[in-house]
């Protein structure tokens, strides 16, 4: 019984151990994606219109943009790392009260200044109105997503919660699947503004619709171990 044990037992730390490995290197991936914008920022003070970014935005890069632009970057880092111990956080006790109060800084930020600032980035997207669309939609879906996991935690219905914040998180992890993308496509010689466009669809709607696919998969099997038990 116990060699039984033991063996049913090996699979389950093999799991286990492959999930924190791929955690690791997920965290990994984003401080290293997150590190690569930031230093990108060395361009951005003053603005170097050489500089990949802001190649070709001189003529319009003065009063609202100007602003939008400079609120944007300073703050999207902030809100990710914010956004990042928030998913940390949440099933930790001793970190409730932080994880309180964060969440509400989080909710402000993102609403009143991210959001804002980037849909007037999005009026002059690289590679035109179908790039554009895409943050405009990604905008207003994050907005929702954010009012939805902050409403659920109000109500205290912490699971509804948590799967809107995880959504909310993915959204604001989408500049660095864009950078990864578009990284991808200057390395494979596939830079295109189709290609650019895709990406910035792709970034977010991607790893969404796998979140999506998870949660369904979960569900239908909690669905038929419930009908099991009950059969």
């Amino acid at each position: 019984m116990s060699q039984l044990a033991v063996t049913a037992r090996e699979p389950s730390s093999r799991l286990k151990a492959m999930k924190r490995i791929a955690f690791w290197l997920l965290v990994m991936l984003f401080v290293k994606v997150l590190g690569s914008i930031v230093f990108e920022y060395r361009n951005y003070f003053p603005a170097n219109f050489e500089s990949n970014f802001l190649v070709g935005r001189e003529a319009f890069f003065s009063g609202s943009y100007r602003v939008a632009f400079y609120t944007h970057i300073l703050c999207g880092p902030i809100s990710l790392l914010v956004a990042a111990f928030l998913i940390f956080s949440g099933s930790r006790k001793a970190l409730s009260h932080w994880h309180r109060r964060l969440g509400k800084l989080l909710a402000s930020l993102v609403l009143l200044v991210l959001l804002p600032s980037g849909l007037v980035m999005a009026t002059r997207a690289l590679t035109g109105p179908v790039a554009g669309a895409a943050f405009f939609v990604q905008t207003f879906a994050t907005a929702l997503c954010v009012g939805f996991a902050s409403w659920y935690a109000s109500r205290r219905r912490f699971n509804q919660h948590r799967a809107w914040a995880t959504r909310t998180f993915i959204l604001l992890c989408s500049p660095l699947l864009l950078r990864l993308i578009t990284g991808a496509t200057v390395a494979f010689e596939l830079e295109s503004s189709w290609t650019y466009r895709f990406a910035a669809w792709g970034s977010w709607l991607i790893p969404l619709a796998v979140y999506e696919c998870r949660n369904s998969i979960l569900r239908r099997s909690i669905a038929r171990s419930i009908k099991g038990t009950l059969s």
